[in-house]
């Protein structure tokens, strides 16, 4: 029987075959992608795990300061850091090496600068980390399974953390103490064993210092006692103006023998700061009370911590370090 161009064209027998070869190669390149990609992700992940645990843990250690002047604790936070990263693993094995460098973070540029600047408010004392498989670190790039049949047979990953340290910039309402200290014993935050600091009337300029009322100006037990009890009524920032009085009122401190055991925040101020006058909060710290008392010698006596006093992640950081921590560490990327 002659054929016919319809019959030519209806002719379909070895379509099949290409078809299925077409679709195998499709199906191939898909598996490819969901088995070495979805590899890849997993591993990239193990990786930012590790730098971010390891930038955590050495940003923690970097105060007590060290050395004279007294700098971050830049070995210790290395070698924690290190050591981290190495409880880890990526691709079920064990990490062996990182990078750990150190520096002040600049929250205005978003960059590790080195360790010799001098800070600024703006500068944060800071350990960056990365973790990588590359050539030479950590077994080599990731191989992939299926990939190479399209000419990739390995791939690099690495990933970055940075972790800093620093003061709180702003605290929020109800969390202030009413007294206010100079920076000449705020200084004193990271020494060991902690000095006794006294604050009160009869002892002030240098070594303490004096009741205040905040952002008003109000000369009276009331208010003050008020602010014992409740703390700040409005936020406090750095820069903020507050009202400095002289500590004569003897129930003032006995009052204050309530807090007795207790870590509590409180703002710097210079260390030339009259009474009876505004002056600008240069930072914030954490004090320990240890004694009040309300004789004689009117005083409260405590020493620097190197924690949060409010146990959680108040406030806004970036201000000057002086012992208190918002939050102790974090990532800055």
């Amino acid at each position: 029987m002659k054929s016919t161009w319809k019959d030519l064209f209806a002719d379909q027998s070895g379509a099949v075959g290409a078809t299925v070869a077409v679709l195998m190669v499709a199906f191939l390149a898909m598996g490819s992608l969901v088995m070495d990609y979805g590899h890849m992700a997993w591993v990239q992940n193990e990786l930012k795990t590790a730098a971010d645990a390891g930038a955590l843990a050495g940003a923690r250690v970097l105060a007590p300061y060290t050395g004279t002047p007294k700098t971050p604790n830049w070995v210790a936070g290395q070698n924690m850091a290190t050591q981290t990263v190495l409880l880890n693993a990526a691709d079920a094995q064990p990490l062996t090496d990182c990078n750990v460098d150190y520096g002040y973070w600049s929250l205005v540029t978003g960059t590790l600068q080195s360790p010799g600047i001098i800070p600024t408010s703006k500068d944060l004392p800071a350990v960056r980390v990365t973790v990588a498989k590359a050539p030479g670190q950590n077994y080599g790039p990731l191989r992939m399974y299926l990939a190479p049949i399209f000419g990739i047979s390995a791939r690099d990953l690495s990933a970055q953390a940075v972790g800093v340290i620093s003061g709180p910039y702003s605290i929020p309402a109800n969390s202030a103490f009413p007294m206010a200290l100079p920076k000449s014993a705020a200084d004193q935050w990271n020494q060991e064993p902690y000095p006794d600091v006294y604050i009160g009337s009869a002892y002030h300029d240098p070594e303490g210092g004096q009741w205040t009322s905040f952002l008003i100006d109000a000369n009276n037990v009331p208010t003050i006692r008020d602010l014992i009890d409740n703390g700040n009524p409005t936020p406090l920032k750095v820069g903020d103006n507050i009202w400095i009085e002289p500590g004569t009122k003897t129930n003032l401190y006995e009052y204050a023998a309530s807090k007795i055991g207790q870590a509590v925040v409180v703002p710097i101020v210079e260390t030339d700061f009259s009474t009876h006058n505004y002056t600008p909060i240069l930072g914030f710290a954490s004090f320990f009370i240890e004694e009040a008392s309300g004789g004689d010698d009117k005083y409260i006596k405590g020493h620097f911590v190197r924690v949060d006093p409010q146990a959680d992640e108040q406030g806004a950081g970036g201000g000057p370090l002086f012992g208190y921590f918002i939050p102790a560490a974090k990532l800055v990327n």
